[in-house]
């Protein structure tokens, strides 16, 4: 009971900083826009408002007694990395699987119910995960692909994206054969 007090504290806390900066920020965004950025990447009032709408999911999970990892914050990943102890729990409780291996990987095997998108195949065919808020445990062979599927996923504004560490190569726990 105390721990949820202090993490309602502590995101309440963070919550006030953000509010009290809005200001700033809205002042910065606006020199910086008028500076421009020259490059042809995002202006930074994007840039800006990419790392605001990090910074209020990552207070939203706060709020709602989930545990980040330290580097998620430091790094601004929305996403997580997982491993197979938990990903088995995470399966038992109906998580979405996404596996982004290529076609010739999978003969050997998937995790049960996984949805199959070739990582270079996701910027056309993400839409087929359907709501962006469900939970996805995303794996690959080693875990690198899948970390930038989650990267990926992320910015269309998918939420509660789990990465398998190490990914399927070393996965013990429920397999199948896919199926086609």
């Amino acid at each position: 009971m105390l721990l949820t007090y202090c993490t309602l504290f502590v995101a309440a806390l963070a919550l006030l900083l953000v509010f009290k900066n809005m200001g700033e920020l809205s002042r910065l965004r606006e020199r910086l826009d008028r500076a421009g950025s020259g490059s042809g990447g995002p202006s930074a009032a994007r840039v800006m408002e990419q790392a605001i709408e990090i910074n209020r999911t990552f207070l939203a999970r706060l709020a709602s007694g989930e545990k980040l990892e330290s580097e998620q914050i430091l790094e601004g990943r929305v996403w997580g990395d997982v491993n197979q102890a938990r990903a088995i729990e995470m399966l038992a409780q109906g998580v979405r699987v996404l596996d982004v291996r290529e076609p010739e990987e999978t003969m050997g095997g998937v995790i049960p119910g996984a949805i199959r998108i070739p990582v270079n195949s996701l910027p056309m065919q993400f839409g087929e995960l359907g709501k962006k808020s469900t939970p996805t445990l995303v794996y690959c062979a080693m875990g690198v692909r899948s970390a930038a599927a989650c990267e990926f996923l992320s910015e269309q504004g998918f939420a509660g994206l789990y990465n398998l560490e190490d990914g399927f190569s070393s996965w013990s726990g429920p397999k199948e054969l896919p199926d086609g």
